[in-house]
C-alpha cells in the first residue's frame, strides 16, 4: 500500500515532466522506505496595452479579456495564476493555483462564480485552474478592505462574474493546445436574453497513452469543465441571470500488485435577480455548491476508500442605495445551509469494523450593513457591521465591526487605513499531502471553534510621471485565531485505525508583512513588478510538547518577487515574460526512522523548521495574430516554461540513511504551442 501511495505521488508529480508537491512533504525513497508529513470605487488592472486605472477601496477588477496575453502554460491562459503575479497574492509552488492572500491559507479565501463558490478549482494538481477564461467578463478581488457585506472569510475574496450583457452577434471563441482544448459559444436569443456555453476537455489518455503505459505500470488521467450562462432582461430595469458550472478529474494508477483511483469534482449553480432604480438597486441570489473527492486504494489483502463531500446552499439579498450625493448605503441578508461528511472511509482487508459516517447538517444565518459617507474631497471613510450565528451541535455567534477611512493628499495620491474583524465557520485539512487533491471540510463545532480574525491595514497609492507609473504599497498584520493544522498522513491513518481527528491541532496565527507593486501601464513596452515580504506564522500548543512553539505555516513564501513585461509590435505580434524569485517553502526534516511492531516510526526535527532551496524561473511567450479584423481573430501561440530549465527543489527525498535529495519537478523547459481564435 505505501508502494501504492507513493506511485500515485509521483504519478501525477511527474505526468509530462510536470509536478507537485506541498511545501512540507517530505518524501522517502521506495528502496528503503516510504513516507509522508505533513462598486464604486475601484483599482482597475489590466495588462499590456491597456491603462492601469487608479481608484479606491482596495479592490481589484480584472478584465478577463487581458489575461491572453499573459505567458501561457500548455496553451492555457489561466485567471487564477494571473492573479498570483499580483502583490499580495501568493501560491505556495509552482504547481498550485491555489491563492494565498496576506498569509492566508487559500480556503480562507473565498472563490467563486457570480457569489457561487467554488472549493477546489485545480486541474492537474494545480497546473491550472478549473476556469474557462473567455466564458467569463471580469474578476472583482478583495484582498484587505473587507466593507459589512463581506462574506464569513477571514482571507479574501474573488468574484468570477459572467457576460450577462446582450452580445452583438453570434461569436465563437476556442483554444486549441498540446494538453486540452476549449471552446466558447455566445449566443444571443432574440432581443431580451441571450446564452454562453464554453467546454474544455483534455486528450492526455488519448495522445499520450503510449508513454503513460510502461511494463507493468498502467497510468490514466482525463479533466473536463463546463460552463453556462443564461442572461434574460425582460424589462429595463430587471436582470435575470442564471450560471452552472461543473467540473470533473480523474488519475489511475494501476500495476499488477496495486490498483489506485482518484477522482474529483466541483458543482456551482446560480440565479439571481437584481432590480435597477434611479441611486440604487436589489439583488437577490440563490446558489448550490458542491465538492467532492474520492480515493481508492486496492491491493491483494488491502482495500481502502476515502470519501468526502462539502456542499452549501445559500440565499444572499443584498441592497444597494445612493442616499445623497454624499452618502451611499449597502445591506445584506444571508442564509447558507452546508451538507459535509468530512471524511467518509471504508475498507476491507485491515480487521477494522467502521462505521459509515453521517452527513453533518449546519446553517449560518448573517446580515450586514455598510455605509460610505464624503466628508470632504480630500477624505472619506466607510463604516460596516457584521453579525453573524452559526448552528452545528451549538451555537456560535459573530459581531465585527470594520472600518476604512481613506485620504487624498494631492491628485493622484491616496492613503487608506483599514481596521476590521472576521469570522470563518468551516475549517480545511488534507487526509493525503503531497499535492493531491484530497483536502476536507471541517464546519465549526464544540471541539473546533470558528476562526477568527483581527486584522489592519495600511495602503498608499499613487499616479506618477502623468500616469507613466503607478505604485501601491501596503502593510498589514493579521491576528488569527482556532486554525486547524493536520499533522498526520496516510500511514499513521492506518495506524491510528483510520481515525483522521487524531492528528488535527488548533491553535493561533499571525501574519504580517508589506507589498509593494511598481507599474508602466503605457507605452510600447508595458508591464510591472510586484514584492511581497510576509510571515505566515502559526502556534499550535501541544505541537513538540511545548505550549509557546511558534513556526512557519506551510504555505509562508517569505519573499517573492514577480516581473511581468509585454510588448506588441508590427500589429501582428506580442511577446510577453515573467520572472519569479521566491524564498523556499518550509518543510519538516527526518533525523531518523526505524520498525516497531511491524510499524514505522519516524522522528522528525523541529516542525517546518527547514526550508526547500530559492525557486526561480523564467516563462516566455510569443502571439502571432495571422487573422486580426473586424471583430474576427486567428492566431498561434508559443509558450516556453522554465526558459533556462532551473531546478527548483520541490520536494525533499531521503535516499539511504535519511540522505536528503532535493526533488524536482520540473528541470527541463516545458513547451506549448495552442491555436486561438473568435468567430
Amino acid at each position: 500500500m505505501r508502494k501504492a501511495y507513493t506511485l500515485l505521488v509521483f504519478f501525477f508529480g511527474s505526468l509530462l515532466c510536470y509536478g507537485q508537491a506541498a511545501s512540507d512533504t517530505v518524501f522517502y525513497d521506495l528502496d528503503s522506505i516510504a513516507y509522508t508529513r505533513h462598486l464604486e470605487e475601484v483599482h482597475i488592472v489590466q495588462s499590456s496595452s491597456k491603462q492601469f486605472v487608479q481608484a479606491k477601496q482596495g479592490q481589484l477588477i480584472v478584465n478577463m479579456a487581458d489575461i491572453n496575453s499573459m505567458p501561457k502554460v500548455l496553451g492555457t491562459s489561466d485567471p487564477i495564476r494571473y492573479l498570483q503575479t499580483l502583490a499580495g497574492i501568493q501560491t505556495n509552488s509552482e504547481s498550485r493555483t491555489g491563492l494565498h492572500i496576506q498569509g492566508c491559507d487559500d480556503y480562507q479565501t473565498l472563490i467563486s462564480i457570480n457569489n457561487a463558490p467554488v472549493f477546489y478549482p485545480n486541474h492537474l494538481l494545480g497546473l491550472f485552474s478549473t476556469f474557462i477564461t473567455s466564458h467569463f467578463e471580469k474578476m472583482v478581488v478583495e484582498q484587505a478592505e473587507h466593507n459589512g457585506l463581506m462574506t464569513n472569510r477571514i482571507g479574501g475574496w474573488v468574484d468570477l462574474r459572467t457576460h450577462h450583457l446582450q452580445p452583438p452577434r453570434f461569436s465563437v471563441e476556442g483554444n486549441i493546445g498540446l494538453i486540452n482544448s476549449d471552446v466558447s459559444l455566445a449566443i444571443p436569443c432574440g432581443n431580451k436574453s441571450a446564452l454562453w456555453i464554453s467546454a474544455r476537455t483534455s486528450y492526455v489518455d488519448v495522445l499520450y497513452k503510449k508513454w503513460l503505459t510502461m511494463e507493468d505500470l498502467n497510468v490514466g488521467y482525463h479533466f473536463m469543465d463546463f460552463n453556462l450562462t443564461y442572461a434574460l432582461h425582460p424589462t429595463e430595469k430587471d436582470e435575470i441571470v442564471l450560471t452552472a458550472f461543473y467540473s470533473r478529474d480523474n488519475g489511475r494508477v494501476k500495476e499488477q500488485s496495486c490498483d489506485i483511483s482518484l477522482t474529483w469534482q466541483n458543482l456551482a449553480t446560480s440565479l439571481y435577480w437584481q432590480r435597477n432604480w434611479t441611486g440604487g438597486h436589489w439583488r437577490t441570489t440563490g446558489s448550490f455548491s458542491a465538492f467532492r473527492n474520492n480515493v481508492v486504494v486496492g491491493t491483494s489483502l488491502v482495500n481502502v476508500n476515502t470519501d468526502a463531500t462539502f456542499a452549501n446552499a445559500e440565499l444572499h439579498n443584498q441592497l444597494y442605495q445612493e442616499l445623497t450625493d454624499h452618502i451611499r448605503l449597502e445591506a445584506s441578508l444571508d442564509y447558507v445551509h452546508c451538507m459535509t461528511n468530512a471524511v467518509d472511509i471504508h475498507q476491507t482487508g485491515l480487521n477494522m469494523h467502521l462505521k459509515k459516517q453521517p452527513y453533518i447538517h449546519t446553517d449560518e444565518v448573517s446580515a450586514g450593513i455598510d455605509m460610505r459617507h464624503s466628508v470632504k474631497p480630500w477624505i472619506d471613510y466607510r463604516i460596516g457591521l457584521h453579525v453573524s450565528g452559526y448552528h452545528s451541535n451549538r451555537w456560535f455567534g459573530g459581531i465585527d465591526p470594520r472600518l476604512s477611512v481613506h485620504f487624498y493628499p494631492a491628485k493622484g495620491h491616496e492613503i487608506a487605513l483599514h481596521i476590521g474583524t472576521y469570522s470563518q465557520y468551516f475549517h480545511k485539512a488534507a487526509l493525503l499531502n503531497g499535492g493531491l487533491p484530497t483536502d476536507f471540510f471541517l464546519t465549526a463545532n464544540s471541539d473546533f471553534k470558528p476562526e477568527r480574525a483581527h486584522a489592519i491595514n495600511l495602503r498608499y497609492s499613487a499616479s506618477l510621471l502623468n500616469g507613466k507609473l503607478v505604485l501601491q504599497a501596503e502593510g498589514f498584520f493579521k491576528q488569527i485565531f482556532d486554525v486547524v493544522e493536520s499533522t498526520g498522513n496516510i500511514f499513521q491513518l492506518i495506524n491510528k485505525d483510520l481515525d483522521y481527528t487524531q492528528f488535527l491541532m488548533t491553535g493561533k496565527g499571525r501574519n504580517y508583512g508589506c507589498n509593494i507593486m511598481l507599474q508602466k501601464p503605457r507605452g510600447i513596452v508595458t508591464g510591472y513588478i510586484s514584492y511581497s515580504l510576509g510571515w505566515a506564522l502559526r502556534q499550535l500548543p501541544d505541537l513538540d510538547g511545548s505550549k509557546r512553539y511558534i513556526y512557519s505555516a506551510s504555505h509562508e513564501r517569505r519573499h517573492d518577487l514577480k516581473m511581468v513585461l509585454n510588448t506588441r509590435f508590427a500589429k501582428r505580434w506580442e511577446i510577453s515574460a515573467q520572472f519569479v524569485l521566491a524564498s523556499g517553502l518550509p518543510y519538516t526534516r527526518a533525523k531518523q526512522a526505524y520498525m516497531l511492531n511491524n510499524k514505522m516510526i519516524c522522528e522528525y526535527d523541529t516542525y517546518n523548521g527547514a526550508h526547500i532551496p530559492v525557486y526561480h524561473r523564467l516563462d516566455l511567450s510569443v502571439s502571432c495574430d495571422i487573422i486580426n479584423k473586424n471583430g474576427h481573430n486567428l492566431g498561434i501561440n508559443l509558450s516556453l516554461y522554465n526558459v533556462y530549465c532551473a531546478k527548483n527543489a520541490q520536494f525533499i527525498i531521503y535516499r539511504e540513511n535519511l540522505r536528503e535529495v532535493r526533488g524536482t519537478s520540473l528541470s527541463m523547459i516545458l513547451p506549448s504551442i495552442s491555436i486561438y481564435g473568435k468567430f
